[in-house]
This record gives C-alpha cells, sequence and structure tokens, in this order.
C-alpha cells in the first residue's frame, strides 16, 4: 500500500509539474518571460537572457552562480527551480573554483616571467662582459671556464623562462576563451603540443640530434679540404683554381635546426572544446526528468552561455589538455636531454670542436635541462588546480599591476639557481664597470655599430644592452645606492623600497615589509578576501569612480571599478575618504550604482586637512579589537603620509596605491 500511495504521489507531482510548465507550449511564451524578466519581483537587471549572441555576450554579468539562479526563478516556479540548480550547482561552482585559481595562477606566471626576463638580461650582459673566444689558446683557464659558465647558466635560464613563458601565455588564453561556443576556440588548443613555444625550443634540439653525424662530416670534408694547398694565383682567364672547385665539389650543409612557420594567434577554430561542456550541463538538465518544453531547454541553454557557465566548463576542460601536453613535453624533453648527453660525453672531433658543434650540443643540453626542472613545478600546481571542488581552499592569490602574491608551503623560486648566479657575478662586473673596463659590446666603434645611445644622466653612449630606461649601469646603481628612484626625481624616498631597492611607482613595486601594494581593483578584491581588513577606506575620485579633481559623479557618464564596488557589497566597513566636496552627490551616486559604504568622510566638508587625520581616528575605534585597516588611493603621497607611518610600523594598517586596469591580465 506504501508503494502505491508513493506511487500516486510521485503521479501527481508530476502532473502539476506539467501543468506549471505549460506555459512554455503557449505561443506566447516569450512575450511572458520578456515581461518577468523586465520588471516585477522577478526582474532581472541588466541584458535580457533571450537576446544573447556574439556580438553582444560582453555585456552580461558572469561567473557567479547567484545569476543563474536569479534567471531561472524568474522563469520557472521555485520547485522546478530548485531542481535545477541542483542538477548542475556541483560542477558549475568547481569550474568557477577552477577558473578563480587559474586566474591568480597566470597572474603570478606573469611576474615570474617579467623576473626570468630580466634575469635573462642580467645573464646576457654578464655573457657580453665575460666574454672570450674559447677556441684561441690564449685565454686562462679561470676565463674559459667562467664565460663557460655564464654560458650555460644563460641557456638553462632561457629554457626555464620559456616554460614560464608558455604556462602565463596559455593561463591567460584559456581564460579568455569566447564566452560564446559558436566562437569557438584559438586554433593552439586544437594543436598541442606542437603549438607550445618551448615546444620550439624541443624540436630544433631533436633536429640538432638528429643532423649531428651529418653536421661533423660535413665540417671534416669542409676543414679538410681548406688544408689542402692551394693556389697562389687563378692561372689563366676563365680557369677555376683548386680552391674553387673544392666548393664547387662541397655538398650541402645539413640543417642544423627546423624552421617553424608562423600562424597568427588569433585564428579561432571550431572545437569539441567549447561545446562539450554546455552539452553536459544540459544532459544533467534533462537527468531531472521534468518534462521540460524545447522552449525552456532553450532559455536554460541561453542563460548557461550568458551568464559564463559554458565557458567555465570549456575553461576546466582546456586546462587538462594543456596538462596533458605539458607531459608530453616533459617526455619529449627528458628523451631529447639524453640523446644531447650521450653526444657530449663522447670525445669531440677536432673540427666538431672549432667548429663551435660541441658548443651548440651543450647549448641545447643547458636549455632541454631548464625544461625538465620547470615542467614538473608547473604540473605540480596546475594538476591539482584543474581537479579542484567548488568547497576547495585557495592556491594562490594574485594581482596583475604588481600586488604581493600569496603562495602555498611548497611552491619553488623557479628562478633562484639563476638570479644567485647572476648576483654572484654581477659585483664583479659593476665594479670593473666604475672603473670604465666596458666590454667591446658596450662602446664598439663608430664604423662597427650606429645605434648607440647616451645616458641620460652621465651623456656617455652605449648600446641599447647596457642601458635600461635611458640609465647606464653605474648610473642606475649609484642612484639606488642613494636610496631613490633612477628614473623619475619627483618620486621621493617614501615610495622607495629599501628592502628591494626598488619604486612603488615607477616600477610596478608591492612590499610586504613595506606594506606598500600597488594593483587594480581586482587586485584590492583578493587583497581583502586573503586578510580580511577591519575597515577598508577608499578613495573616491579616480579608484571608486571616474570622475576627477573633485567633479560631480552626477554630471557627465562616470562609472564605478566593478572590483571595487563588489568589496563595497561584501565587506561591512568600506568607508570613501575624498578631498571632494561632493559629499550628497557621492552618496547619492552610489546608491544609483547600487553600491552599499558605511560612510563618506569629505575633508572640506568635514573640516579635515589630511586623509590620514580621517584614518587614525577611525582606526583608533579599533584599537580595542586589534582590527587591520587597509588604506586604497590612487596618489602615492596620500599613502606615504607621514601621520600613517606609526599605523603602518605597528603593522595595523595595509596600504595600497590603486592603478586603474587598462585590460585583463
Amino acid at each position: 500500500m506504501a508503494e502505491v500511495g508513493a506511487s500516486a504521489s510521485t503521479q501527481e507531482s508530476g502532473l502539476q509539474c506539467a501543468a506549471e510548465l505549460q506555459i512554455w507550449d503557449d505561443l506566447g511564451w516569450e512575450a511572458w518571460l520578456r515581461g518577468r524578466l523586465a520588471s516585477g519581483p522577478f526582474a532581472v537587471p541588466g541584458p535580457c537572457v533571450l537576446d544573447v549572441s556574439e556580438d553582444v555576450i560582453l555585456s552580461y554579468p558572469q561567473s557567479d552562480f547567484a545569476l543563474v539562479e536569479q534567471d531561472l526563478r524568474a522563469a520557472f516556479p521555485e520547485g522546478v527551480a530548485r531542481k535545477l540548480e541542483d542538477a548542475i550547482r556541483d560542477e558549475v561552482t568547481t569550474c568557477l573554483t577552477v577558473r578563480r585559481e587559474l586566474i591568480n595562477y597566470k597572474k603570478l606566471c606573469l611576474h615570474m616571467w617579467k623576473a626570468g626576463s630580466t634575469v635573462e638580461k642580467d645573464l646576457r650582459q654578464l655573457g657580453s662582459f665575460f666574454y672570450i673566444d674559447l677556441v684561441a689558446e690564449t685565454q686562462s683557464e679561470e676565463q674559459r671556464k667562467l664565460y663557460s659558465d655564464v654560458s650555460n647558466t644563460m641557456n638553462e635560464c632561457r629554457g626555464a623562462v620559456s616554460v614560464i613563458w608558455d604556462a602565463r601565455y596559455f593561463g591567460k588564453a584559456i581564460c579568455n576563451l569566447p564566452r560564446h561556443p559558436d566562437s569557438g576556440v584559438p586554433w593552439k588548443f586544437e594543436e598541442l603540443p606542437e603549438s607550445l613555444e618551448v615546444w620550439k625550443s624541443l624540436e630544433r634540439a631533436r633536429q640538432f640530434v638528429s643532423s649531428h653525424a651529418e653536421l661533423d662530416a660535413y665540417l671534416a670534408l669542409r676543414w679538410g679540404r681548406r688544408m689542402q694547398e692551394k693556389c697562389s694565383s687563378k692561372g689563366a682567364a676563365g680557369e677555376e683554381t683548386a680552391e674553387d672547385g673544392a666548393e664547387a665539389s662541397m655538398p650541402s650543409k645539413p640543417p642544423a635546426k627546423k624552421d617553424l612557420a608562423w600562424k597568427s594567434e588569433r585564428v579561432l577554430v571550431q572545437s569539441p572544446l567549447s561545446t562539450d561542456g554546455l552539452h553536459e550541463l544540459l544532459k544533467a538538465i534533462k537527468s531531472t526528468g521534468l518534462p521540460l518544453p524545447g522552449a525552456a531547454l532553450r532559455y536554460i541553454e541561453l542563460v548557461l552561455i550568458a551568464r559564463g557557465m559554458s565557458k567555465a566548463m570549456t575553461l576546466r576542460t582546456t586546462l587538462r589538455r594543456y596538462c596533458f601536453a605539458l607531459r608530453q613535453v616533459r617526455a619529449s624533453a627528458e628523451e631529447v636531454r639524453a640523446d644531447l648527453r650521450n653526444l657530449l660525453d663522447c670525445q669531440p672531433s677536432e673540427t666538431s670542436a672549432s667548429a663551435g658543434l660541441h658548443s651548440f650540443c651543450e647549448k641545447y643540453w643547458r636549455m632541454m635541462s631548464g625544461v625538465v626542472a620547470v615542467v614538473p613545478e608547473m604540473l605540480q600546481w596546475l594538476e591539482p588546480i584543474s581537479e579542484l571542488r567548488g568547497d576547495a581552499e585557495r592556491f594562490f592569490v594574485s594581482g596583475a599591476k604588481g600586488a604581493a602574491a600569496f603562495v602555498p608551503r611548497g611552491f619553488s623560486d623557479l628562478l633562484q639557481p639563476y638570479r644567485a648566479f647572476a648576483k654572484e657575478h654581477r659585483g664583479r662586473m659593476l665594479e670593473a664597470l666604475s672603473k670604465g673596463k666596458w666590454p667591446k659590446s658596450a662602446r664598439p666603434n663608430a664604423q662597427e655599430e650606429i645605434n648607440l645611445l647616451p645616458c641620460r644622466h652621465c651623456g656617455e653612449k652605449y648600446t641599447r644592452l647596457w642601458l635600461h630606461r635611458e640609465l647606464c649601469f653605474v648610473c642606475e646603481a649609484r642612484l639606488r645606492s642613494e636610496g631613490r628612484c633612477p628614473f623619475n626625481d619627483k618620486c621621493g624616498p617614501a615610495s622607495f623600497c629599501p628592502h628591494e631597492r626598488l619604486c612603488a611607482v615607477c616600477e610596478q613595486h608591492s612590499c610586504e615589509e613595506c606594506r606598500l601594494l600597488r594593483g587594480d581593483g581586482e587586485d584590492v578584491w583578493q587583497v581583502v578576501g586573503h586578510w580580511q581588513p577591519a575597515a577598508v577606506f577608499l578613495d573616491f575620485d579616480r579608484t571608486l569612480a571616474t570622475t576627477k579633481r573633485g567633479g560631480s559623479p552626477l554630471i557627465g557618464n562616470h562609472s564605478v571599478d566593478p572590483d571595487l564596488a563588489t568589496v563595497c557589497g561584501s565587506h561591512g566597513c568600506v568607508q570613501i575618504v575624498t578631498r571632494s566636496s561632493r559629499k550628497e552627490d557621492i552618496l547619492q551616486f552610489l546608491a544609483q550604482k547600487g553600491v552599499p559604504i558605511s560612510r563618506v568622510h569629505s575633508l572640506k566638508r568635514d573640516g579635515w586637512t589630511s586623509k590620514s587625520q580621517v584614518i587614525v581616528q577611525e582606526m583608533a575605534k579599533l584599537e580595542a579589537q586589534g582590527g587591520r585597516g587597509l588604506f586604497v588611493d590612487d596618489d602615492i603621497k596620500e599613502l606615504t603620509d607621514p601621520g600613517l607611518q606609526p599605523l603602518v610600523d605597528a603593522g595595523r594598517l595595509q596600504r595600497f596605491l590603486f592603478v586603474r586596469a587598462g585590460g585583463k591580465e
């Protein structure tokens, strides 16, 4: 009897559900739905989901499951909407978590790539400074060893940096995948691993290994013929000399490296990557057993596309494909590296050594060593990211504009060996340069090099390799040692980090010890989520809003930074500290934009002379609880006001130099 009762109840529930969904079978369903989405208790702000297309999809808010819930509850009865949400919630929130971690990881890779490029340039300068002719017998063994060490370290660093560059490029490309499945995906994802930058070095190293014997034989023949007796004169007109005949009969030189064709990165191709995730979500929707009409299913599909849920699924699948490509790179690099090691272990022939063939073999072996060292480190974090669950703890917090990065325990400093080597020998080089002992590559003769540029501080002319932002190394080092920015005289000592000897303004530097970070709105959002400050103090003009110099936000077409607006909505104590006197206009503007804040402090209206006075007073109210504050402003002078220094020294105030994002990093 119980089973009969349960069956009857299920049947009755199904009939009720079918009746509730009957509106979707009517011809006027679209007009009915547009009316509900436009006004009333279920109204959804922004463009209508029914109008989403490739051309306008970027106008739709995305990447928050609450948006999907809002769309579904506006179109379906509560019980039906809840079943639909439950069917896809776990999968979607998991993919959004993967997206969050990958965004931060690719920003961290950006910082590592920039640092790697700097170290690589330092090593190139050392190589230029300590250069010697290895074939010549006039150099001491110490000089030969030093130059070989510099060259080997530089090539190994180059291999490591190429892997980091790929991680940065593909991480960003994955995060920036087209949101509409009809757009396709960048062609590079369909041609992995061959489309990786590091694969080019791998292919050239493989080509060198396969051509090594032919190259050695060719060089031996060429060098042998040159040793033959040469004719002292050409002889009769039209006669060729022995040398000419030897050159004419020489076989063609085997290719030392593989030439690879260029192809634009912006080409999109159709791929299952862009559609499989959407189909998987729709399959989960159908598995609920709800009698959904075709129009209802189409609406759900549009919601998943417009709100970025389809893209989130694609993102995770694409990341897994990239991880598989990295595993292929690791296996191939280890194989080629072993082949190169075998060649190096063999005694080089006289011609191989004199022609530099053995040095090329060492070069490729070092590059593959750099690749083999870094790829496993990348996989150590990318593979767990691709398998994260929705409730997983955060791994990475990183900003694009120079904000401090927070990494999990066990994350390796991939560039430390190369940075340490450059630092070890850089002092010796700078000491020699300060005494005027510049290498020939820095200051060649006028007839050898015409692209010489003057140092804007001392006026001496050098090649581009030996200048940094129009400063020679000696002048730059001297200015840094004096504790001031070498690039802008207007930067005071307060913005110059004494720990790393870098300028927060000119060099986009962040320092946790100085408690002075730099970044855009997304970086602020990341830091607030990580530190959980008791109070957030925001500047208004050119920070939270696009207004300038105290202008009214109600005049003209002004907007708010979306990430800072999110901070305002999620944090309980956000206070505006501004020099603008438009206090009422600011309150009205923020209310219109739906941005909640605790209070607006207007220096001119409230009788303050500096922002530091306001912040010190507000922080005093939190002193009993030991609360920390975060001060965000676009003006370095406000952040370095001496009145804030006691709070900074006590560790109670973090300062954040805001830089409005010019594009997604």
